[in-house]
C-alpha cells in the first residue's frame, strides 16, 4: 500500500473540503490560477508563492498567512506537485516534516454557461500530525475558506474587467516584512534546527563496555575507544564539530596519547578526525587511500593531511577473525578483518576478543535508513546482508558497536540484513519489470521497516542530505543500473 492509498483509508481525521460555485469561464479561472506566484493576490490564506506555473513533479513552494491576523508567524511551506490536469484539478504532498504527510488538492469544474466550480480537498496522517491536530484542522480549515473566498474575489474582478490576470490582480508588497521575516527565521530557524540536529545526531553518548573501554556514539560515525598500558586505540575519529568533541572527551577522560587509529572505511565522517592525533599510525583497508581520492574534497582533505591519510593495511587476506591482522594494544589484542564488499569495497570490522565486542563501521545503521554508497567504491547490498549474517553466525553472544546507531546484538544484525535482501529484492522486482528509477521509487514502500531518516554532510555541504525511505529505493537502483543486470 503507497501513501496516498493509506491516506485515503486513514482514520486520523476527516477530509477538509468545500466548493464555490462562480462566474468565471473555466479557462479564465484555469489560466489565473495555474500562475501559483499570483495566489497571495487574490487568495488570503496565502503570504507569498515562488512557482510562476504548476509543473508536474515539481516542488511548490510559498508561504501561509497566520490563522489569526493577529498570531505573530507565517508558515513556510514546500510540497511536490503529484497530479496535475489542465482545468481539473492539482494535487501536492507535504512529507518533508518528520511523521507528517499530507495532500492538497485544488479543483475545479467547468458547469457550462460561462461558470466554473472551485474547491478546496485536504487531508493529513501521521504521528506528528496527530500531536498538533488541533492546529492542523484549523489551519486546513483556515486554507479551505479562505481559498473559496479568493475564489469569489476573482469573481468580482472577472465581472468587472471581464478577465483576470496579472494587469487587473492587486499587487502583492511585502519587501519589509521580508527583511524582518528573514531576521527572525534566521535567528529561531537556527536555533530550533540546531538544536534538533545536535539533540537528535550531533550530541555524543559515552558507554563504558569495559574498564578503559568506551563506545562514543553519535556526532559522525560511532567510535570506539580503548586503553591499555600505555597505548590507546581510536577507531573512527569522526568528523567536525564532532571530532573535536571526541578528542577534547579522550583528553579530559583518557588522558593519554592516542597511539592507533582504524578507520572501518573511508568515509569522511568516520575519517575527518585523524589530523587531530599527531603521531598516530592510521591503519585501514588496502584500498582506503585509493577512495579517499576520489571524491575532490576528500582528494584535497588527503593532500593536506597527509600523515591522516592510512599507512597500514588489511587487505582481502584478513578475510575474517581466524585470519585478522592483529594489533596489540598494550595486553589488550584486537582483531582487524575485511568482511567483503558490503557498505564500500573496503570495510573492516573490528574485534576486541577480551571482552567480546565487535566494531561493525556501517555495515550497520541500526534503527536507521542507511547511506548506500553508489559510486566505484560503493556497497553492495547482498554482499553487506551476507557479511551480517556471517557476523552474526560467528559472534552470536558480542556486543556490537553498529556505524550509526545504539549497540546491537546478533539478532539486530540479523534484522539488519532481513531489510538489505527485501530493498534490494524489491528493487530488483521493478527494475527487472522494466521500472525507472523514479517509477521504482514510487512503487516500493519500505515504511513498514520503521526506520529514521538520518541526516549526512558529504563535500562539506551546509544543508544535510537526508537517508530515506526514498534514498534507499534509489541508491539500490542505481547499484542495479551499474551492475550491468538485464531489464525486463
Amino acid at each position: 500500500m503507497n501513501k496516498e492509498q493509506e491516506l485515503a483509508q486513514a482514520a486520523s481525521m476527516d477530509p477538509v473540503q468545500g466548493t464555490v460555485e462562480v462566474n468565471i469561464p473555466i479557462d479564465s479561472l484555469w489560466e489565473c490560477f495555474r500562475h501559483a506566484n499570483w495566489w497571495p493576490r487574490w487568495n488570503p490564506c496565502f503570504f507569498w508563492a515562488r512557482n510562476p506555473d504548476l509543473v508536474l513533479g515539481q516542488k511548490l513552494v510559498w508561504t501561509f498567512q497566520p490563522i489569526k491576523p493577529y498570531l505573530p508567524y507565517k508558515m513556510f511551506a514546500i510540497a511536490t506537485i503529484v497530479e496535475l490536469e489542465a482545468r481539473k484539478k492539482v494535487t501536492w504532498e507535504v512529507s518533508a516534516l518528520p511523521g507528517f504527510y499530507a495532500r492538497h488538492t485544488y479543483h475545479m469544474e467547468d458547469l457550462g454557461g460561462g461558470r466554473s466550480r472551485f474547491g478546496s480537498y485536504e487531508k493529513a496522517m501521521g504521528w506528528s500530525f496527530r500531536l498538533m491536530k488541533w492546529f492542523w484542522i484549523k489551519h486546513f480549515t483556515f486554507v479551505k475558506d479562505e481559498s473559496l473566498r479568493g475564489a469569489q474575489f476573482l469573481e468580482r474582478k472577472y465581472a468587472e474587467d471581464r478577465r483576470i490576470d496579472a494587469g487587473n490582480l492587486p499587487p502583492k508588497r511585502f519587501l519589509g516584512f521580508k527583511i524582518a521575516l528573514l531576521l527572525l527565521a534566521l535567528t529561531l530557524g537556527a536555533a530550533g534546527a540546531g538544536a534538533w540536529m545536535y539533540l537528535s545526531f550531533g550530541r555524543q553518548v559515552h558507554v563504558a563496555l569495559a574498564p578503559d573501554m568506551h563506545a562514543v556514539l553519535g556526532g559522525g560515525g560511532n567510535s570506539l575507544v580503548l586503553k591499555d598500558g600505555g597505548e590507546v586505540l581510536l577507531v573512527d575519529t569522526k568528523f567536525w564539530p564532532g571530532s573535536v568533541r571526541l578528542r577534547d572527551w579522550i583528553a579530559k577522560n583518557v588522558r593519554q596519547r592516542v597511539t592507533t587509529i582504524v578507520n572501518t572505511h573511508y568515509h569522511y565522517d568516520h575519517t575527518r578526525g585523524n589530523a587531530l592525533y599527531s603521531g598516530a599510525r592510521v591503519v585501514a583497508y588496502r584500498d582506503v587511500p585509493q577512495f579517499m581520492r576520489m571524491r575532490e574534497r576528500d582528494a584535497r582533505w588527503s593532500q593536506s593531511y597527509p600523515a591522516a591519510v592510512p599507512s597500514v593495511f588489511v587487505d582481502e587476506r584478513n578475510r575474517d577473525a581466524a585470519h585478522a591482522m592483529k594489533l596489540q594494544i598494550g595486553g589488550t589484542e584486537v582483531l582487524l578483518f575485511y568482511p567483503g564488499v558490503a557498505h564500500t569495497h573496503g570495510d573492516l570490522c573490528v574485534f576486541v576478543p577480551k571482552h567480546n565486542v565487535l566494531l561493525t563501521g556501517d555495515l550497520v545503521f541500526l534503527g536507521y535508513y542507511p547511506f548506500i554508497d553508489t559510486s566505484p567504491a560503493g556497497a553492495s547490498l547482498p554482499g553487506m546482508a551476507t557479511a551480517l549474517r556471517k557476523l552474526a553466525q560467528d559472534f552470536p553472544g558480542a556486543t556490537f558497536i553498529p556505524g550509526h546507531g545504539p549497540l546491537a546484538r546478533a539478532q539486530d544484525l540479523r534484522s539488519y540484513a532481513d531489510y538489505l535482501e527485501d530493498l534490494h529484492n524489491r528493487v530488483a522486482r521493478a527494475y527487472r519489470d522494466g521500472k525507472t528509477e523514479d517509477q521504482a521509487a514510487q512503487s516500493v514502500d519500505l515504511s513498514g521497516w520503521h526506520r529514521h531518516i538520518l541526516p549526512s554532510f558529504p563535500d562539506d555541504r551546509i544543508w544535510p542530505e537526508w537517508a530515506t525511505s526514498e534514498s534507499n529505493v534509489r541508491a539500490a537502483y542505481r547499484l542495479l543500473q551499474g551492475s550491468g543486470q538485464p531489464r525486463g
